[in-house]
């Protein structure tokens, strides 16, 4: 069995997480991309991709996206819904691209951070978006905040689809976050697993800074209103 992160991201994924849609990443995007000067033409990093719902948005605007994701299901899945569109996939790592100063965006996006066990990865992460960015880009990270998951876990959920049901049981152990998900059908039962290192909006931004990444605003939900302790999220928008 590999790393959670190259098992869970396969077809299942696409149906536990069919509810995030194209109307959902616009309404994620439309109000923080007004803190980011945009145009036509630009070029940005969808870093984690997915299935393109966020990288169809930028595309949409005219911008040249290239998304990454190490996903292949994914990747594929992206091509299909934005063949008419440009864009670019890739498969990587997110802690491998090798872009050298070539984007005025890069957006890291629903809490595609904290999947490794060292705090050293998972802060390479940031080391490989300042590389990406040209001098004077923007970076917009979307992340959980840990204060309230804390405070607002759900331990069990049911879902069902047609003949499928989805059991998701979820606890914090130490400093992560762990989701078991258990997909059951006519054919089989399957098991999967999510583990996101939890990191406080203090160490986000010390990782942040680190890496010459200026926080220019903090955002505690999609809607852009102000963080603080009670915000569902921590959404950073920097600049190189």
């Amino acid at each position: 069995m590999g790393r959670w992160y190259e098992d869970h991201f396969q077809q299942d994924y696409l149906m536990i997480y069919k509810h995030r849609s194209e109307e959902n990443a616009n309404s994620e995007l439309s109000n923080l991309m007004n803190f980011i000067p945009y145009r036509k033409n630009q070029k940005v990093l969808d870093l984690c991709c997915g299935a393109g719902r966020h990288s169809r948005w930028f595309a949409d605007r005219g911008m040249n996206v290239t998304g990454v994701d190490l996903s292949n299901t994914l990747i594929e899945e992206a091509k299909r819904q934005s063949h008419t569109l440009n864009i670019t996939y890739i498969r990587s790592d997110m802690r491998d691209v090798t872009f050298k100063n070539e984007f005025d965006i890069v957006a890291n996006l629903f809490t595609s951070f904290g999947y490794f066990d060292k705090d050293k990865d998972n802060e390479r992460v940031f080391t490989r978006v300042h590389s990406s960015l040209k001098e004077g880009g923007y970076f917009l990270f979307d992340y959980l905040n840990p204060a309230f998951l804390r405070k607002n876990l759900v331990p069990f959920s049911q879902q069902t689809f047609d003949q499928t049901s989805i059991y998701q049981y979820r606890k914090i152990d130490n400093d992560t976050v762990i989701k078991r998900i258990v997909v059951k059908d006519n054919y089989s039962n399957r098991n999967y697993e999510e583990r996101v290192k939890l990191y406080s909006e203090d160490k986000i931004r010390e990782m942040l800074e680190n890496n010459n990444l200026k926080v220019m605003h903090l955002f505690g939900n999609y809607d852009a209103r102000k963080y603080d302790h009670s915000s569902p999220r921590l959404i950073y928008i920097c600049r190189k």
